[in-house]
């Protein structure tokens, strides 16, 4: 990681969060809390102002002057060049030109130049309007150019809504500024204070105190709830936020945050109210009081800067949910993997019941008698841990560094094609031909291969098969493939694997949807030859679309079903249906073979053989045969896909009944559609 990069961008935040908080600290806090009828006061205030304005325009400058560095620094980022070569003019103006970064750059510093006029050739502030409007202008341009930064972050790389994940990044900055900014003025102000007149200088602290409380109250609030989209959008999960740098950057940003709220909370709820007794009854207590407030919102601004240098460490490292995860600890907790344990939802059930009556009782001794309170919130603290020790031991399952790595191959028809090939060579002799653990080589071995099928297997996470595919399982015969097979290989065996699971899962499949989807379609790519518009698709392409019938047929046995089909495709294609047909085997002159019939839906050409083979493994049913290691290869076979791209139905002719009568097919296929959506879209890969 870059210290130049790291210092520039610390002290760009550093100083565009002051200069937010000066500005922030005179419109809110300051000058409505001096004295209105106290001219001295008064008076004193605007010497006060002034030295105020003027830290604000060297502020200003350091600022203009980081934001210079950061764009040689981007140059050089941007050119793959140091950073003496970056300051080529045509380097700069492309940075400028074409980039987010230099367009975002250019409003931001256009704002902080705005601001720089403003301060430098300001008058006519004789009146309170015309002192308070040049401040909130002021205001205006300092949050803005902070907000800005937004644009160029990582929120403008959202996903999903990139313009509301810019405003609310842009938001919590904001926040950030008008309070941790405030903080260093805040100091200020209270050794101001103390060299007022006792009575001026104790309302004058009391009524600061009260007015930047609500100020911090109401950026806090903002920062959680900014910050708490900002986590989702950019972390999206506990695995990211413990497995990855970003996520770990993130825990110590939350930690400091944490201590700096203590510090804070001790302010609010102990030190201010002691103040504002002071400026009432006991004046002379005001400036011992405010000195102990002085050094506390000290350490307040301290905890803020080492915030910020966080935050630039975070503005530079690649946010979780596009790094690959590297789980930390040997253990994860997993409620659907162990739920049908014995005894595992009664301890649940009873852990987490004791969890949060403590949480209740930590609560409520918020609002009971202080002298019980330090006791009430032991207590509660205490059925806390001890709930949490109760429900989660069960829960608990063997994790390892890839568990939750996110696959690296698709799952897809020609990667599981691949890993059947790898697996047929290398794994087989153990596992058996349909992952049933019964190889030739099973029967002297303990403990016996795992049955790849059973529903164990589905529990564990792809990054847990790549793991033991990659390093073997200790205790067992199971070898690691690290230095046999390369990481794309092993992704593609563990595709094949999921394969197995599912078409295991699918055999009771009939012509009628299954009601929970489950099983999610393979994808495949696939042209037609026609060069029509059917071509250069992917069977995912359909998803969100309507449901899709997936043909797999031979000639000559499937022609006429192929011509039925045909005559039902203008009704299947109203009611949102679209059907695919793939040959089994390899046909040279397929459209040749088909004659004169008039087919209108897809025949796929161009990936066929990797469409059949992944596909056939959902030939398996609960017939005899079909409970084979190796069930015969039938000549026609038909699935439905959803809409969403899960396997929900299917049929064969030797089955009789079903879909014989096209009809039946479209009203199976209008009711997919017309079905209320009950699971998401599928990844791309397995998990």
């Amino acid at each position: 990681m870059d210290a130049f990069a790291l210092a520039v961008r610390w002290l760009q935040f550093g100083s565009a969060t002051l200069l937010t908080g000066v500005f922030a600290f005179l419109v809110v806090v300051a000058g409505p809390a001096v004295p209105r009828d106290d001219t001295d006061v008064r008076a004193r205030f605007r010497a006060f102002d002034a030295a105020l304005v003027r830290l604000a325009l060297w502020t200003l400058g350091l600022t203009l002057a980081a934001g210079g560095l950061d764009l040689l620094r981007q140059a050089s980022v941007a050119s793959g060049l140091g950073l003496r070569a970056s300051l080529a003019p045509a380097t700069v103006l492309a940075v400028l030109g074409e980039t987010r970064f230099g367009s975002t750059w250019m409003v931001r510093q256009a704002f902080l130049l705005l601001l720089g006029l403003l301060l430098l050739f300001r008058e006519g502030e004789e009146s309170p309007a015309d002192w308070l409007a040049l401040r909130l202008e002021a205001l205006v341009l300092a949050a803005g150019s902070l907000g800005l930064v937004s644009a160029a972050g990582h929120a403008a790389s959202a996903e999903d809504q990139p313009l509301l994940a810019i405003a609310l990044d842009a938001t919590h900055l904001m926040a950030c500024g008008a309070w941790l900014g405030a903080l260093l003025p805040l100091a200020r102000g209270l050794a101001w204070t103390a060299r007022l007149p006792d009575q001026a200088g104790a309302r004058t602290a009391a009524a600061m105190t009260q007015r930047f409380s609500a100020l911090g109250l109401g950026a806090v609030a903002t920062l959680t709830v900014t910050g708490v989209y900002a986590t989702w959008e950019q972390v999206r999960s506990i695995p990211g936020l413990i497995g990855t740098a970003y996520g770990r950057w993130l825990l110590l940003k939350l930690g400091l945050f944490g201590v700096l709220l203590a510090v804070a909370a001790v302010n609010l709820c102990v030190v201010k109210p002691r103040l504002a007794a002071a400026a009432v009854v006991a004046r002379a207590a005001v400036p011992s009081l405010a000195r102990t407030l002085r050094r506390q919102v000290l350490v307040e601004a301290t905890l803020g800067g080492a915030i910020l240098a966080v935050v630039a460490v975070l503005g530079v490292t690649t946010p979780a949910r596009h790094d690959a995860i590297s789980w930390p600890l040997s253990f994860r907790f997993a409620w659907e993997a162990t739920r049908t344990l014995p005894g595992v939802q009664t301890r649940v059930a009873v852990g987490s019941q004791i969890a949060v009556l403590g949480l209740v009782t930590v609560l409520l001794a918020a609002i009971v008698n202080r002298r019980r309170r330090g006791l009430a919130a032991l207590a509660g603290a205490l059925a806390i841990v001890l709930g949490a020790a109760l429900a989660l031991p069960p829960i608990a399952v063997d994790a390892h560094p890839t568990t939750y790595v996110r696959p690296a191959v698709p799952y897809a028809a020609a990667s599981v094609v691949e890993g059947r090939r790898i697996y047929r060579a290398d794994c087989a002799v153990c596992h058996g031909v349909a992952g049933w653990g019964d190889g030739p080589a099973a029967a002297g071995l303990r403990p016996r291969p795992a049955d790849l099928t059973a529903k164990h297997t589905g529990d564990h996470t792809a990054g847990d098969l790549f793991w033991w595919v990659s390093h073997g399982i200790a205790g067992s015969a199971m070898p690691g493939f690290v230095d046999r097979l390369p990481p794309e290989a092993r992704w593609d065996v563990i595709n094949y694997v999921r394969l197995l699971g599912a078409a295991e899962a699918a055999r009771g499949f009939g012509p009628v949807a299954v009601p929970r989807p489950s099983i999610v379609a393979p994808d495949f790519a696939y042209t037609t030859g026609t060069g029509g518009a059917g071509d250069g698709r992917a069977l995912k392409d359909f998803r969100g679309q309507g449901p899709v019938l997936l043909v797999l047929f031979t000639l000559p046995d499937s022609l006429d079903r192929l011509v039925r089909l045909n005559e039902i495709y203008a009704t299947m294609r109203l009611v949102g249906g679209e059907i695919i047909a793939v040959p089994i085997r390899p046909v040279a002159d397929l459209y040749r073979r088909i004659g004169d019939r008039a087919i209108f839906f897809p025949l796929v050409v161009d990936g066929a053989t990797e469409a059949a083979e992944t596909y056939l493994e959902f030939r398996r049913d609960l017939t005899a045969p079909g409970q084979l290691p190796e069930p015969p290869v039938p000549s026609h076979l038909e699935l439905l896909v959803d809409r969403q791209g899960y396997l929900r139905a299917r049929w064969m002719p030797k089955d009789g009944g079903g879909w014989t009568d096209p009809a039946t097919l479209v009203a199976e296929v209008q009711r997919l559609g017309r079905e209320v959506t009950v699971a998401p879209l599928p990844s791309e890969h397995v998990h």
